[in-house]
């Protein structure tokens, strides 16, 4: 019994080793990436990490006691053997992309990565082979290690493995049971239990990732009813109260009633780099020159983090939720309302211009859900002009933009999404700057497509249809570059939005705070098309409109108004962040969320 207990003791405590290790490894490596901890910090993420770490293998462990009632069949050596070996292996392929991702998402490893599984061709296009290299690497080191650990903490033929009693495996079990759910207290493990500091990567580092990735798929059906802040009653008074207003604009900005619309969607272009240098030189200068013509809006906010949520709020007026995408369930966006079909019903033609693959993240799914009339992607480019991994570059995809827009003497919406600024950053020129670092490699990409974006507004400008087009750009969300913003605060949602054009009556600068959002409902207030139907979506052109950005991160949402800022965490289910000086009740911020939430679930 003796050397049974020994053993328990020991692949127990090699599992918690192991497990320590791993969060040593991540936060080492982050650290080179701007991610930093005090002593306090990573000695706290070290002891309340060993909480979950503990609850995960005390999950591990209890499969062992399963297998003592079968070891007359299975050997048991031979079965801890390869059952160890096994999960080591899966385990270093889990942390390995977590630590690479980390630096990108801002989060550790979740379902998030999995629900692009379906296009995986395509998704490994935006990955560097840096980055491929950097998870190899990663998986062989931790391999390594796990196996070394393994080796050097017990040798399992040095023990008798069978149990003297069945009794003690029926006491020993169950018992496994309490570390399992997070203790004997009243609420079970959770990610809050291991948050312990008002620094979101400390406590992420006190994260054991493999529970985190177990707990988001069990989740995956439970976000609303985790949610729920106040009864149905409140939430829809006070979401109202945020909604009301009268679409009474003043003065319309618009001199046409119908004018052809060109809409830019720009990928990661973040507020951050308009109007900034990086070493003496504007990082986005054609762009800087349009801005001071149309109408900008200086303080605008996505309200995501991901392409396809910024297509659906964009374009449907529908906001971003956490650990969720609307975009991935085509049964839910065929409900939704979309300004492809309400233009579509005011005699608008209708296409869609992206260089990629429209399929990836269900992008095209929901473009037909909105009645899109055609789609242009990379199918529609000649296999030699694939001159990115994912398909063509920004400047032939505009080429083809313009060389349609001039030859179309339709009533026309033409959405066009760039690409050649998402990860992994290669450019078919000359780059600006010559660092390799990625930060600089982002700037690169940003740079040459406000050199193309300028190029087709400046060949626009030149034509005769510009006195009839509204040109919208807006990001599809922001970016944490440059600055390696940390990816819960507002800096990382803010994002540039113009409405440009012939068709804009006056050249102004608007310092009203304004969402993504609210595109839809204002576009259409424009346009005197009944806009109802977008009830997160409010008219920033009107009078009465009440400024105010919500915006969803991975597992919480911020809420951002002139007076202050406050971002709110789902999994401590507290506020842990305030900027300035707030002066609306946080419920507010609550109803919209919990209302956001209700009606994703009713769809």
């Amino acid at each position: 019994m003796k050397n049974y207990f020994q053993f328990i003791i020991r692949f127990y405590g090699f599992w918690l080793i192991f497990f320590g290790v791993l969060r040593s490894y991540f936060i080492v490596f982050q650290h080179f990436f701007g991610y930093r901890l005090t002593a306090n910090e990573f000695v706290g993420s070290m002891f309340y990490g060993l909480y979950m770490d503990l609850a995960f293998a005390s999950f591990i462990v209890a499969i062992p006691f399963l297998m003592y009632f079968i070891n007359k069949w299975i050997p048991y050596r031979t079965f801890l053997y390869w059952y160890s070996t096994v999960l080591i292996a899966i385990i270093a392929g889990i942390y390995a992309g977590d630590i690479s991702l980390y630096r990108e998402w801002g989060f550790r490893l979740d379902k998030t990565a999995f629900s692009y599984l379906d296009k995986f061709q395509e998704a490994g296009s935006f990955v560097s082979v840096f980055n491929i290299l950097l998870v190899v690497c990663f998986f062989c080191l931790i391999a390594f290690t796990g196996t070394l650990l393994f080796q050097k903490i017990f040798t399992i033929r040095k023990f008798e493995l069978k149990s003297p009693s069945i009794w003690l495996h029926l006491i020993l079990l169950p018992a496994l049971i309490i570390p399992m759910r997070g203790g004997l207290g009243i609420i079970p493990m959770n990610p809050g239990k291991v948050y312990f500091s008002t620094n979101p990567f400390a406590n992420h580092c006190a994260l054991n990732t493999c529970w985190n990735l177990a707990y988001s798929f069990s989740q995956a059906r439970k976000v609303n009813a985790g949610l729920h802040f106040m009864e149905d009653a409140e939430m829809n008074q006070l979401f109202d109260s945020w909604r009301l207003q009268k679409d009474n604009p003043e003065p319309r900005i618009l001199k046409k009633k119908r004018p052809k619309i060109l809409f830019f969607l720009l990928e990661s272009f973040t507020a951050k780099m308009i109007g900034a240098n990086y070493k003496d030189q504007e990082i986005t200068p054609r762009l800087n020159e349009w801005f001071k013509r149309g109408m900008y809006f200086k303080n605008a906010y996505s309200t995501g983090d991901r392409t396809e949520i910024g297509l659906a709020c964009a374009l449907s007026g529908f906001p971003a939720q956490p650990q969720s995408s609307i975009v991935h369930h085509p049964r839910k966006t065929e409900k939704l309302p979309s300004l492809i079909r309400s233009l579509k019903n005011e005699q608008y033609t209708t296409s869609f211009y992206y260089g990629g693959d429209i399929s990836f993240a269900s992008m095209n799914s929901y473009l037909y859900n909105c009645g899109i009339d055609a789609i242009i992607d990379k199918t529609h480019f000649p296999k030699g002009s694939y001159n990115a991994k994912w398909g063509v570059h920004d400047h032939i995809l505009f080429q083809r933009l313009f060389a349609d827009i001039i030859s179309d003497t339709s009533l026309f919406l033409k959405l066009c999404l760039s690409l050649s600024s998402h990860p992994p950053y290669d450019i078919p020129e000359s780059r600006t700057w010559f660092e390799t670092k990625e930060e600089v490699q982002f700037l690169n990409t940003a740079h040459y497509t406000d050199k193309y974006v300028g190029a087709i507004l400046d060949s626009l400008s030149q034509r005769p249809i510009w006195d009839d087009l509204l040109v919208i750009l807006v990001a599809d969300h922001g970016c944490r570059f440059p600055g390696n913003s940390a990816y819960h605060i507002p800096e990382k949602f803010h994002i540039p939005m113009w409405f440009g054009g012939g068709a804009v009556a006056f050249d102004s600068t608007s310092e009203t705070i304004v969402s993504q959002n609210d595109i839809a409902a204002s576009l259409l207030g424009e346009l005197n098309i009944n806009n109802e139907a977008f009830e997160f979506s409010r008219n920033f052109f009107s009078a009465d409109y009440k400024p105010s950005a919500y915006y969803a991160y991975n597992n919480g949402f911020g809420w951002i108004e002139p007076s202050g800022t406050r971002v709110f965490s789902n999994d401590k289910m507290e506020i842990i962040l305030t900027e300035g000086s707030p002066q609306t009740e946080f419920n507010t911020a609550k109803a919209f969320l919990q209302k956001v939430l209700t009606v994703f679930e009713s769809k």
